[in-house]
C-alpha cells in the first residue's frame, strides 16, 4: 500500500497535465475537424471502455477521471452536480456554467441549466469534453462543453442489448423487494432496426437504487427513440425523442459527531424531502455536405418539464416547491475550406444557437392540502429566458505543422421575471423585472507541432455564466436574488509528448479570473442561498495526464491537477483557497484485457479540501479504489463482477460548502459489490 502512495506522489510532484489520449485521426474539436496535434486546447475523449466500466450507472464514474473535474452524486443516479476548474463555489445542485449537447441537438436551457440526468452510460457511445477557455465557443459557458455521441446500430438487419446490474449499496435499504435488503437494481435494453438507408433505434432503462443512508433512494424509468436516415442527395435526417421520469432523495447534510457516530443519518427523512421530476423531449436534424464544399447542420429540440419538490431537510427549513417549463433550441452550423494550396489553408466557420424557456416555480410553506385546508405560499413566479448566440470562425493551417484560429462571438440574453410575492395570505407584492445582457466573447488560439509527435499550443477567451432558475429566489426571506451574470476570462499553454510509441504525455498551465461570480451560502434558518462575489476569483492550475501500455494486454492511465484557487485580493476573503476546491487531485487505472475477459482497477485521490470561506473547516484527503474482473462467455455474453471502495476509505463525496451548525458532510458508501450481465446480437 505505501509504495502505491509512493507511486501517486510521484506523479504529483511531477504536476504533468490534461487530457485524454487522442486517436491519430482527425477529432471535432471546437466544432471544425482537426487534426490532433494540432487541437488548440483541452480535447477529452471518453470512449466506451470508460463509460461503461465498472458497470457504472452513470456519467460520474468517467468524467471525474478527468483532471481537474469533479462529477459528485448522492447514490448512484440521485442527486449530482459537475465542478470544472473548481465552479463548485455555486453549485449545491445539477449543472452550472457547462453546456450540454446531445448528437447535435442542445440540451441546455435557457438559464444555464444543464439537465445531466437524462445521460445514462447505457445510452451512450462516446464523450467529447471540452474544459478551459474554448468551452466558450460553444455558447459562452466558461467551464465546460460536453457532446453526448448515442448508442446506435447502422448496418441492416435487427440488433438487440440488453443490461442487468444488481449491487450492495452499504445500507439497510427501505420499502420492499430487492430495495428491502439494501440492493440496488437496474435493467437496461435497446433494439435497433437498420434499413438500406438508415436505422431506427429504441432503448429504455429502469433503476431503483435505495442508496447507503437512511434517505438517499433514488429511481427513474427513461425511454429513448431515435432514427437516421439518407435522402437521395446525400443528406441526413436525424429524429429524436425522449421521456424521463425519475425521483431522488434529498438526505440532507450532517455533521462531523454524526458521521463518526451515525453516517447514515439523514434530517430529510422527516420532512420527504425529494425531487419528483419529469421530462419529454422531441427534436429533428438536417445534415449535408453541398456539392460546393459547405459542411451544413440544423437542428430543433422541444422540450416539456415539470418538477415537485418537497425540500425541507430541518426544522427551519421545510416547504414544498412545484416548478413546470417548456422550451425550445435550435442550433445551426456550416464549414467550408475556403481557400488551399500547397502550403496552407484557410477555413471559415459559423454557427447561430437560440433558447428560449418559459419556466413556472411556485412556492408553498409546506405541501399543499387535498383537505379544505389553505397552505400560506411564498411567491408565485414566471421566468422567461432566451439566449441568442452568435459566432464566426477563421482558421488557417500552414502545412501540417502550424494552426491558428480566431473567433468572434456575440451573446445576447433576456430574461423576464414576473408574478406575485406573499407576505401572508392576505398580503401580497406584485414583482417584475427585466434583464439584458450583450456580450462579446473573443477567442484566440494556436497550436505548433514541433515535430513529429511532440506539439505545443496557447489560447485564450472570455465567457459567461447566468444565474439559474434554482438560483432566483432568496429562501430565508422569499425575496428575489438580484443576482448579476458571472464573467470570465480565461487563458491556458499546454503541450503534447508522443514520447515513444507505447508513452504518451498531456501538460496545461491554466489561468482564469471570474468576475460577480455566484456564490452559494447557507442562511441561519438551513436554507441554500445565494450571491456574487466582489472582488473576484483567480484560479490557476497545472494539469497532467500519462497514457503507457506496457504491452498488447496491459494499458495504465494516470492523470492529476494542482488548483491554487483563491479568492480576489478585492474580495471579503483575499487570498483564501475557494471552498470544495482541493488543492491536489489525480488518480491511477489500469486495465489488462485478455481474450477471456480484462481485470480493471481505478484509484482516484482527492486532497484536502476548505469547506468554508475563511478556510476554519477542512476536509481530510481521501482515496478510493475500485476493482472489476469482466469474463466474456459464448452467446455474446459479458459478466463483470467488482467492488467499489475496496480500502473501505471513510469519506463525503459531496460537502456542503459554508454549511451552517457545521453540517457540511454526506457521507459516501463503504465497500460495495456489484454483478452486471451484458448481452448483445
Amino acid at each position: 500500500m505505501r509504495g502505491y502512495f509512493s507511486f501517486i506522489t510521484a506523479f504529483f510532484t511531477l504536476s504533468i497535465s490534461s487530457q485524454t489520449l487522442i486517436s491519430p485521426a482527425e477529432v471535432k474539436a471546437y466544432r471544425l475537424d482537426t487534426p490532433a496535434q494540432l487541437v488548440t486546447g483541452v480535447f477529452h475523449e471518453i470512449d466506451s471502455l470508460r463509460l461503461h466500466g465498472f458497470a457504472s450507472s452513470e456519467l460520474s464514474q468517467a468524467l471525474k477521471s478527468i483532471p481537474s473535474v469533479k462529477m459528485e452524486t448522492r447514490a448512484d443516479g440521485g442527486s449530482r452536480r459537475l465542478s470544472v476548474r473548481g465552479s463548485s463555489l455555486r453549485s449545491p445542485y445539477s449543472v452550472r456554467n457547462t453546456m450540454l449537447f446531445f448528437d447535435g441537438f442542445v440540451l441546455t436551457e435557457a438559464d444555464g441549466n444543464s439537465p445531466l440526468e437524462l445521460i445514462d452510460p447505457d445510452f451512450t457511445q462516446s464523450v467529447n469534453f471540452v474544459t478551459g477557455p474554448s468551452a466558450a465557443s460553444y455558447g459562452g459557458a466558461y467551464g465546460g462543453a460536453l457532446q453526448i455521441f448515442s448508442r446506435k446500430n447502422m448496418k441492416k438487419g435487427t440488433g438487440a442489448w440488453a443490461h442487468l446490474r444488481m449491487g450492495s449499496t452499504g445500507g439497510d435499504g427501505y420499502e420492499e423487494g430487492l430495495s428491502f435488503a439494501g440492493i440496488n437494481s437496474r435493467f437496461s435494453a435497446g433494439v435497433s432496426q437498420g434499413f438500406e438507408r438508415g436505422a431506427l433505434n429504441i432503448s429504455m432503462v429502469l433503476t431503483d437504487n435505495p442508496g447507503y443512508r437512511d434517505w438517499e433512494w433514488n429511481r427513474k424509468q427513461q425511454f429513448n427513440l431515435s432514427g437516421s436516415f439518407y435522402d437521395k442527395s446525400g443528406g441526413i435526417h436525424t429524429v429524436l425523442a425522449c421521456h424521463y421520469d425519475g425521483s431522488w432523495a434529498l438526505p440532507g447534510a450532517i455533521k462531523q459527531s454524526q458521521v463518526d457516530t451515525l453516517p447514515t443519518a439523514s434530517p430529510g427523512i422527516d420532512y420527504n424531502a425529494h425531487v419528483d421530476r419529469v421530462r419529454d423531449m422531441v427534436g429533428y436534424k438536417y445534415e449535408r455536405k453541398t456539392s460546393n464544399g459547405w459542411d451544413l447542420s440544423a437542428s430543433v429540440l422541444g422540450r416539456n418539464t415539470t418538477k415537485a419538490n418537497p425540500y425541507g431537510t430541518s426544522p427551519f427549513y421545510s416547504g414544498y416547491k412545484e416548478e413546470s417549463g417548456y422550451g425550445y433550441s435550435l442550433l445551426a452550423s456550416g464549414s467550408k475550406n475556403v481557400f488551399q494550396n500547397d502550403t496552407w489553408s484557410l477555413d471559415f466557420e459559423a454557427t447561430i444557437m437560440r433558447l428560449n424557456d418559459i419556466v413556472q416555480i411556485t412556492e408553498w410553506d409546506e405541501e399543499p392540502s387535498p383537505l379544505a385546508v389553505i397552505v400560506p405560499m411564498s411567491y408565485d413566479l414566471i421566468m422567461k429566458a432566451q439566449q441568442n448566440f452568435v459566432s464566426t470562425s477563421w482558421v488557417a493551417t500552414l502545412g501540417d505543422d502550424l494552426r491558428v484560429e480566431t473567433q468572434m462571438s456575440f451573446s445576447n440574453r433576456l430574461r423576464n421575471t414576473n408574478g406575485t410575492l406573499y407576505q401572508d395570505i392576505d398580503e401580497t407584492t406584485p414583482y417584475l423585472s427585466d434583464k439584458s445582457h450583450h456580450t462579446f466573447l473573443p477567442r484566440i488560439g494556436a497550436s505548433w507541432e514541433l515535430k513529429p509527435g511532440y506539439s505545443i499550443f496557447a489560447q485564450a477567451s472570455s465567457g459567461f455564466s447566468d444565474p439559474t432558475a434554482f438560483e432566483l429566489v432568496n429562501p430565508e426571506d422569499g425575496q428575489i436574488a438580484d443576482l448579476d451574470s458571472e464573467s470570465a476570462f480565461g487563458a491556458e499553454v499546454g503541450t503534447r509528448a508522443q514520447l515513444s510509441h507505447d508513452v504518451n504525455l498531456r501538460l496545461t498551465f491554466y489561468h482564469q479570473t471570474v468576475n460577480s461570480a455566484i456564490m452559494q451560502i447557507e442562511q441561519e434558518n438551513d436554507a441554500v442561498a445565494f450571491e456574487n462575489v466582489e472582488g473576484g476569483l483567480e484560479m490557476n492550475g497545472i494539469e497532467f495526464e500519462l497514457n503507457y501500455n506496457l504491452d498488447n494486454n496491459l494499458h495504465v492511465r494516470a492523470y492529476g491537477a494542482l488548483s491554487l484557487h483563491s479568492f480576489g485580493e478585492e474580495a471579503e476573503y483575499p487570498g483564501n483557497a475557494l471552498p470544495g476546491s482541493p488543492i491536489s487531485s489525480g488518480g491511477l487505472q489500469i486495465w489488462s484485457q485478455h481474450k477471456w475477459g480484462s481485470i480493471n482497477l481505478d484509484s482516484r485521490y482527492i486532497g484536502e479540501t476548505p469547506l468554508n470561506n475563511d478556510g476554519t473547516s477542512l476536509m481530510d484527503s481521501y482515496m478510493v479504489m475500485n476493482a472489476s474482473v469482466v469474463l466474456k462467455l459464448p452467446k455474446s455474453i459479458v459478466v463483470e463482477m467488482g467492488a467499489n471502495n475496496l480500502l473501505n476509505s471513510e469519506y463525503s463525496d459531496w460537502p456542503q460548502l459554508n454549511a451552517f451548525y457545521g453540517k457540511f458532510y454526506n457521507p459516501a458508501p463503504p465497500r460495495t459489490a456489484y454483478v452486471s450481465l451484458r448481452w448483445s446480437i
